[in-house]
């Protein structure tokens, strides 16, 4: 539905319009005080605004100025009379989209407001597109060598052409919100809106009316209708970050629109269906928070129909340099500069423990393209960035079977990493490199598993095809 709204203090004007662009696919709203039309333009921007040059109190270059710094793609047509035109072509010079001379007829009026609504299209065409574009290029860099994070990402693959709910679990800075904007872009709803929603980020006594929207009178202060989150989703998709972060009150209200696809608005007594498809993602055991009577079980179970598990960094320790690579040249084209890491930087990528994941190694790479001048990037380049890793030291406050086996652990782990940098990341290669199988080779980049006495076997040992 397109929104039009008209400012003007002329009321038989306004209803004027109203009769004139009366359509199946346009809501005409007429506002006579300035200050309000522009305080609903500024909350909720329509598609068009019909705006009169003169009126009191405000006048429309007034409420121009204000609402093309805020929306300066917002169409905007003034309503002018013959001796104020000289304003009206100075406010196009300034960005507005067009006037109309009063009095004028209403096959010039259908064609300038069905000008303006083109544009307006084609600018939410645009936005999509950009997004759809940076959405591109991270899904570019959760790109995969790891067999675990290949399987989740072609399960992704599978369930992305249906409208089947999806929960996404992962540590935090895995890519969950890079892997829901996958999911999006390659579904049906590609064209829709996605609509993110940290449930962790707002208060609880706003989500509610953030999520489900309000009537005017709902409560003091709610002086006009709003839509939802929820509502914006509509022929898109709902996306639910930090989901086990809901208050259980709000997980009731949840559950009852994921089952109906319909809601009410904060004050509302009539129903809005939403049609939109629902992804969500956590960093939380959702199980033991059930258990603990904090999360809904019902809820739980429809939210996750599909799950899709991103294994964290460490587990897959072989995408470091890949990772690495792919925002070096991101951060490089956007600073105009042309940088290569050397393999004993890549080295020292690899001994990290990346606690922050996916997100800290982009953070990373930001920051030394940011500040290098260009050419070679070394270790150097990462002194504030490298964590001291292992050491008898660090270790003495352990028993030393506790402190043996630590060191241990810690140097299988530090060996394969430095070993498959250099082979830029590939297994096979480092395996053969190593002298062991790449079942043993696994065994080494997981610290937390112990790697059977006697499987590190001589180069000529190998199985066929290793």
């Amino acid at each position: 539905m397109n929104r039009v709204l008209v400012i003007d203090d002329e009321p038989a004007l306004g209803e004027n319009i109203q009769r004139m662009l009366r359509a199946p696919d346009i809501a005409v709203v007429v506002c006579t005080e300035p200050g309000k039309g522009l305080a609903e333009c500024l909350a909720n921007p329509p598609d068009v605004v019909l705006l009169d040059m003169r009126m009191p109190r405000m006048n429309g270059e007034e409420v121009f100025a204000r609402l093309h710094q805020a929306h300066p793609n917002l169409p905007v047509v003034f309503l002018t009379a013959f001796g104020t035109i000289e304003g009206a072509v100075l406010a196009m010079r300034n960005g507005a989209f067009d006037y109309l001379l009063k009095p004028f007829k209403r096959d010039d009026l259908l064609l300038v407001v069905g000008r303006a609504l083109a544009q307006a299209k084609l600018q939410r065409e645009v936005t999509t597109l950009k997004g759809r574009l940076e959405a591109l290029g991270e899904t570019e860099a959760a790109q995969s060598q790891n067999p675990a994070m290949l399987e989740q990402m072609e399960k992704a693959r599978r369930v992305a052409a249906t409208d089947a709910t999806v929960m996404i679990l992962g540590e935090s800075g895995t890519g969950k919100e890079v892997m829901a904007r996958y999911l999006h872009a390659q579904s049906r709803r590609h064209d829709g809106p996605f609509v993110p929603v940290e449930c962790s980020a707002m208060p609880g006594s706003l989500i509610e009316s953030e999520l489900f929207g309000y009537e005017r009178g709902a409560f003091t202060g709610a002086d006009r209708t709003k839509k939802g989150l929820i509502e914006s989703a509509d022929n898109g998709t709902l996306f639910l970050d930090e989901i086990g972060d809901l208050g259980v009150e709000l997980q009731t209200r949840l559950f009852r629109f994921v089952e109906e696809r319909a809601l009410r608005r904060l004050g509302g007594l009539t129903q809005v269906r939403v049609d939109c498809r629902i992804l969500c993602a956590t960093n939380q055991d959702l199980p033991a928070k059930i258990k603990a009577g904090t999360f809904r079980e019902e809820l739980f179970y429809r939210l996750s129909v599909v799950t899709v598990r991103l294994p964290a960094l460490r587990e897959r320790p072989e995408d470091i340099p890949h990772l690495a690579r792919f925002f070096l040249q991101r951060f490089s084209r956007r600073y105009g500069k042309v940088l290569t890491g050397s393999a004993q930087f890549f080295e020292a990528l690899m001994r990290q423990p990346w606690p922050g994941n996916v997100r800290q190694v982009k953070n990373v790479m930001e920051r030394v393209s940011a500040l290098h001048p260009g050419g070679i990037i070394g270790p150097e380049d990462l002194s504030e960035d490298l964590v001291a890793t292992g050491g008898a030291a660090a270790l003495s406050t352990l028993p030393w079977k506790d402190a043996r086996d630590k060191y241990l652990a810690d140097f299988e782990l530090s060996y394969a990493q430095a070993v498959l940098a250099r082979c830029g990341g590939n297994i096979s290669a480092a395996a053969r490199e190593a002298g062991v199988d790449r079942k043993t080779f696994y065994g080494l980049l997981k610290p937390d598993k112990e790697v059977p006495a006697g499987e590190l076997i001589p180069q000529g040992g190998l199985e066929p095809g290793e």
